[in-house]
């Protein structure tokens, strides 16, 4: 099986997100009320995933936070689950760059090509003291943020009353795996530019330093 990148918005190494920039993941104990983001992203390849990299920076409070897979349900929004992980942690203080909370050893999760998913970042306790920033990308990837400050039973996504911003920058993350075949990137995802464009308080989410 060939390992492939199923998707990724991380930039080169030493410059792999943006330090200062990021969508807000947090507990009502610190922030008033609680945070739970949702990225979309389309699956270049098929086939299974072993590892998830996310560019998550530490603000304050108990450091802990849920990430989790889901489908795109039939109203564009968070649907099925496929799996979470519990417990995860950032070493890399937000303002800085540029640590990644690597998730490894995923099994029993597949992607299939030109299929699109959301991964989620929530808190791991919705009333909670964590405070963490999940760093905007610099590659100019964009697409369809979601957050949550109601209706989630749990820092996972589920039962949550979602709203969109829309296209935005997307936080850092990759998806890889391993894949018998291969499918070529589409041109208009090979996208290279520097820079973004992320002015202050035009969206309360936006976490800058």
């Amino acid at each position: 099986m060939a390992q492939t990148t199923f998707f990724s918005d991380l930039g080169p190494m030493g410059n792999t997100y943006q330090c200062c920039t990021g969508w807000t993941v947090g507990g009502t104990q610190t922030l008033g009320e609680f945070f739970v983001a949702a990225n979309e992203f389309t699956a270049m390849a098929t086939g299974s995933v072993s590892q998830i990299d996310i560019g998550v920076g530490y603000v304050t409070g108990d450091n802990s936070f849920i990430a989790s897979l889901w489908t795109v349900g039939n109203n564009g929004l968070p649907g099925t689950e496929i799996q979470e992980w519990d417990n995860l942690s950032s070493s890399q203080a937000f303002g800085g760059c540029c640590g990644l909370v690597s998730i490894t050893g995923i099994s029993g999760v597949s992607l299939t090509a030109g299929t699109s998913y959301f991964l989620l970042i929530g808190p791991s306790d919705l009333n909670g003291t964590t405070w963490e920033a999940w760093n905007f990308n610099n590659q100019n990837v964009n697409g369809l943020d979601l957050f949550a400050t109601s209706g989630c039973s749990s820092g996972n996504g589920t039962g949550c009353s979602w709203t969109s911003n829309g296209q935005q920058t997307l936080g850092a993350f990759d998806v890889i795996g391993s894949t018998g075949q291969t499918v070529p990137e589409p041109s208009s995802l090979l996208l290279l530019g520097t820079g973004l464009v992320g002015a202050f308080g035009s969206i309360r989410r936006k976490l800058m330093k």
